[in-house]
């Protein structure tokens, strides 16, 4: 921009001094030839011939003039000339002098003398300031419209590799979808693809993990089951206590074998992206089968006590996936019940369900650890650390929120579970 205002005021200059020396030259021809055409005419005066500029300009822009004799001895001149000095020496020919242009033209004649005559510069350096505001003033405008469109320009990129961001931060495991390419750089589609293919690839090999680990419990079910018929089938005709109590030791361990079968394939269902269905269901009947079916599993029914929900509970959770959530959060509160007190579940809230049980005491270190995969709290435990890993996963997926502290702040003896589920429309009826 600087180098174009430059380049402008310099050409407006030399166009503008043509345009006024030429306007110059030629007043002074004329002033000159007028002169020797009425040379020696009684009563005319020679320093009036600039006198009609008084209507045209203003006072600061008017042109002056000398007429000379041959001797260079001033005869004549303007009325408007006041302060200004004739320059000395006089050179013949175009000069600048105190902010006026000046022309000194000889007559052919030299006997007639010569004419000098001088034109301010005032509306020449106006018409070339007003020119060169005028390209800035352009210029800045232009340079606005660029930073306003380059801004512009800039955040809608900076918008949609956001929007881009925000789209591939959303994959995970259970979704490896290929991104949306909508409003998408064309420079940045290569990458893109990549990506995608990468996902592509990353997506097979989890569905055959998950497959794999799916079947591979799914046929271990029936030899396990074979196992376990002709465990008892064997105990039946056994009479030696010592033997008996091998085989009792052996379906224990089937049964063990079983569970761990059951968690396994519980375990692929929630890889496999169970959590949330389409249409909102009551989930009320699920919630009171799984609460009455947990008071049949116990070893002590009486020391379970139950709050069944009442009226109905409308949300998009899957009911196999609530269903894995509380059957594990159930089995772990039967396993682990260790105390006088009783277990409770509470489920009289809409949405809202917490099991209590008394057990040893928990620090928050154990409260963090059991939550993870394969974490047991005990070397010799029954379990096998993946109830809670399990049901974690499943609420991510289905937005179900599961809390786990110390119930009572007096005692640290016991455990609390407390799940809730996203509430859809007319949650409760």
């Amino acid at each position: 921009m600087v180098i174009g205002v430059l380049i402008v005021h310099h050409i407006f200059k030399d166009e503008y001094d043509e345009l006024l020396d030429a306007s110059l030259v030629g007043k002074a021809h004329l002033l000159l030839e007028f002169i020797e055409t009425t040379q020696g005419s009684t009563g005319f005066d020679v320093g009036s011939l600039l006198d009609f500029e008084n209507q045209l300009r203003k006072p600061d822009e008017r042109s002056v003039m000398w007429a000379l004799d041959e001797k260079g001895e001033v005869y004549a001149q303007s009325k408007t000339v006041g302060r200004f000095p004739l320059p000395a020496p006089l050179i013949p020919g175009l000069s600048t002098s105190d902010g006026h242009r000046l022309i000194v033209l000889r007559s052919d004649q030299p006997e007639r003398g010569s004419v000098v005559v001088a034109e301010p510069m005032i509306e020449r350096n106006e018409a070339i300031t007003d020119v060169v505001i005028g390209v800035v003033a352009g210029f800045i405008m232009l340079g606005m419209l660029f930073g306003l469109s380059s801004f512009w320009a800039v955040r809608r990129s900076v918008a949609m590799i956001a929007e881009l961001s925000r789209t591939i931060a959303e994959k995970n495991e259970h979704n490896l979808s290929p991104i949306d390419r909508e409003n998408v750089f064309s420079e940045i589609t290569p990458a893109i693809d990549t990506l995608d293919g990468l996902m592509a690839r990353l997506d097979r090999a989890m569905t055959a993990e998950r497959a794999f680990a799916t079947n591979a419990a799914h046929e271990l079910r029936t030899p396990v089951a074979i196992c376990q018929a002709q465990a008892q089938r064997l105990r039946a005709k056994l009479s030696a206590p010592d033997q008996i109590e091998n085989i009792v030791e052996i379906e224990t361990g089937l049964k063990r074998l079983e569970r761990l079968i059951e968690r396994l394939l519980q375990l692929s269902r929630a890889q496999s992206g169970l959590g949330l269905t389409a249409v909102a269901t009551d989930v009320n009947p699920v919630i009171k089968l799984l609460m009455t079916e947990m008071r049949s599993r116990s070893a002590q029914p009486d020391k379970v006590q139950l709050k069944f929900p009442e009226g109905r509970c409308l949300t998009r959770v899957d009911p196999d996936a609530l269903g894995i959530i509380l059957n594990n959060i159930f089995d772990n509160a039967l396993k682990h019940a260790r105390g006088p007190s009783q277990t409770i579940i509470d489920a009289s809230q809409p949405g809202h369900v917490v099991v209590f049980n008394d057990c040893d005491p928990l620090s928050s270190t154990d409260l963090d650890r059991i939550k993870q995969r394969f974490i047991r709290r005990g070397a010799l435990s029954d379990g096998y650390g993946l109830g809670l890993s399990i049901v974690q996963d499943l609420c991510a997926q289905s937005g179900c929120r599961l809390e786990t502290y110390v119930p009572s702040k007096n005692s640290p003896r016991g455990f609390a579970a407390d799940l809730r589920l996203p509430k859809g429309k007319n949650s409760q009826a």
